[in-house]
């Protein structure tokens, strides 16, 4: 005869707080750091410089699009989750 073993199911509460935190919106930081970024770009002589300085649109948009995906993708496998139990 085999031993059985009772096992317990978590719950969604529990699952949360074991759950790592969710990061702040960031877009507000990022909009800042463009602004600061406009202000910067129009005080700077060296054409090397200015150049270096201009690839940072790019990137702090690339960051705020992959945060947005990150918490759709977080909402997503969130609600297949809840919906599963």
């Amino acid at each position: 005869m085999g031993v059985y073993y009772c096992v317990r199911k978590k719950t969604l509460a529990q699952y949360k707080a074991q759950a790592p935190e969710m990061p702040a919106n960031t877009c507000p930081y990022i909009d800042f750091i463009q602004e600061v970024h406009k202000e910067i770009s129009d005080e700077i002589d060296s054409p090397l410089l200015r150049q270096k300085i201009e690839l940072l649109e790019p990137m702090l948009e690339y960051i705020r699009t992959s945060n947005d995906n990150l918490r759709k993708s977080s909402h997503y496998w969130f609600t297949k989750f809840r919906n599963k139990r």
